[in-house]
């Protein structure tokens, strides 16, 4: 039992080796910076979109150009959109081989008139100066061979999306470069990004088909010679991601995680199934032994709770029950990513926002 004991005890040391500290922007150093073009991409988005384009209206900076892409959205995107100030770009017929994504971001950046480019996922919003420390960055700490990405602060508001918990983690742990291990790649709901950068490393355009675009694009920014910086959004930049009901959280992060998966840091991925292995075996520890070492277990669980507790409030507003209740999130990521691998063993598409991909 005491080998059981030690191991478990390991997943303490491999949940801050996955995640050590979350850098953010500093408000306070925001200076005026370069001209830039903020890009969404939008699919029925007309929900999402009036927080974030009433978030960029920013007193202390203003956009070159906001430009909206409507995806062949089924609603009133693109009416919002132009309701409330920006330029909105009908998209093309979707090619073969892009998904939306690509397809819709490539059409921005064809479109921008600016040479820094900000995408921006449509269910992300800025807090007030968060737009400010961002776009600052264009002059300061970043140059033409840098790419920025913010890890969108995840607003949690129902008690289903307290399941989101430790899919939040992952991403942070396998695109951050936010621990011991692994570098920085970039996070899917923001890039800021210089012209140059963007052509030479190919833009969206080289990694069109790719469901996971911020995986693929971090790897031919590098090969560019370029390098990936990412920093926490708290303070800085939210998002509310499935705001619909557990349906739609269920189909958000079925689509892509095995593949996210895949596509990990072979580190980081070792990290994250002794962490996610010990938090389980923790909890059916507790329950099989006796005595004193039922005792100990407990300890150690309640060591993963505040474990939980330091690493997750950072990215989002998770509630303390949820941390104490851990393992009901854990089974519903176990559930979940046992689902997206059946998908990606059997090619198999999902459905979201009415599209297969």
């Amino acid at each position: 039992m005491i080998w059981l004991f030690v191991l478990c005890s390991l997943g303490i040391l491999a949940g801050f080796g996955l995640l050590w500290r979350v850098p953010r922007c500093n408000l306070a150093k925001a200076q005026p910076s370069q001209p830039v073009t903020v890009i969404i991409p939008a699919r029925n988005e007309e929900q999402n979109l009036p927080a974030l384009l009433n978030s960029l209206r920013d007193p202390s900076i203003k956009p070159q150009e906001i430009i909206v892409v409507d995806d062949a959205s089924s609603d009133a995107t693109a009416l919002v959109a132009c309701r409330l100030g920006a330029q909105v770009i009908s998209s093309g017929e979707l090619p073969g081989g892009w998904t939306g994504k690509t397809w819709a971001c490539a059409q921005g950046a064809d479109t921008a008139t600016a040479d820094w480019f900000l995408f921006l996922d449509a269910d992300t919003f800025f807090a007030p100066g968060g737009l400010a420390a961002v776009a600052s960055l264009c002059g300061t700490e970043l140059n033409e061979a840098a790419a920025f990405s913010v890890l969108p602060y995840h607003i949690v508001r129902k008690p289903y999306e307290q399941l989101s918990l430790v899919f939040n983690l992952l991403m942070a742990f396998g695109a951050g470069g936010f621990g011991l291990v692994g570098g920085g790649r970039l996070f899917g709901q923001s890039l800021l990004i210089g012209r140059e950068l963007y052509e030479q490393c190919g833009g969206h355009s080289a990694v069109r088909g790719s469901i996971l675009e911020n995986v693929a694009l971090s790897s031919n920014i590098k090969a560019a010679g370029g390098r990936c910086v990412c920093v926490g959004g708290s303070g800085i930049l939210n998002m509310r991601m499935f705001p619909n009901g557990l349906a739609q959280l269920r189909e958000g992060w079925t689509k892509a995680f095995a593949d996210g998966a895949a596509a990990s840091d072979q580190r980081v991925l070792f990290l994250a199934v002794l962490w996610l292995s010990q938090l389980s075996a923790t909890c059916i520890l507790i329950a099989l032994a006796h005595g004193g070492w039922r005792v100990s277990f407990a300890l150690l669980y309640l060591c993963f709770v505040l474990q939980l507790a330091r690493l997750a409030r950072p990215i989002g507003s998770y509630r303390l029950l949820t941390f104490v209740l851990y393992p009901l999130p854990l089974v519903f990521f176990f559930a979940i990513f046992g689902q997206s691998l059946l998908r990606r063993a059997l090619n198999r598409k999902v459905t979201w926002r009415g599209r297969r991909i």
